[in-house]
């Protein structure tokens, strides 16, 4: 399977993905600020369809997340999940100054812990534990 990734976003793309794999939806305005804010994003493309997403958002210096890493269900399995992660990892690290660092931070889906892993993610539920809270009006 050919995989190209393309280092954009459109919010139509977006809100296509997430939906696809069962995520909270926005609506466009958010999605059009997040993508703006973004420090890196990269979609997967396969026979012109664009079939994953992924993003790194952060303050450029200490500490990024990623986030919306996302696989449309009848494409997970291939390894374009973890060509996503991995291409984001690379733009990362391409920013960071000798004697500098950054931590990259995730929340995984429950049960896909694993896959990171295979990116090279540490998982240690004894010594760190991930928390959310989601705010709506």
């Amino acid at each position: 399977m050919n995989v190209v990734l393309e280092e954009n976003i459109t919010v139509s793309e977006f809100l296509d993905i997430i939906e696809s794999v069962g995520f909270k939806t926005y609506n466009e305005e958010q999605v059009k600020k997040a993508l703006e804010n973004t420090m890196y994003m990269v979609k997967a493309i396969v026979n012109n369809k664009v079939v994953g997403i992924g993003r790194v958002v952060g303050d450029y210096s200490i500490v990024c997340c990623l986030s919306d890493i996302c696989v449309r269900p009848e494409y997970q399995g291939n390894g374009i999940g973890l060509k996503i992660v991995n291409r984001l990892k690379e733009m990362i690290e391409e920013n960071v100054k000798v004697g500098e660092k950054i931590q990259i931070e995730l929340t995984p889906v429950a049960g896909k812990e694993s896959f990171y892993q295979k990116a090279g993610f540490k998982y240690k539920p004894d010594v760190i534990t991930g928390m959310y809270l989601w705010i709506k009006k």
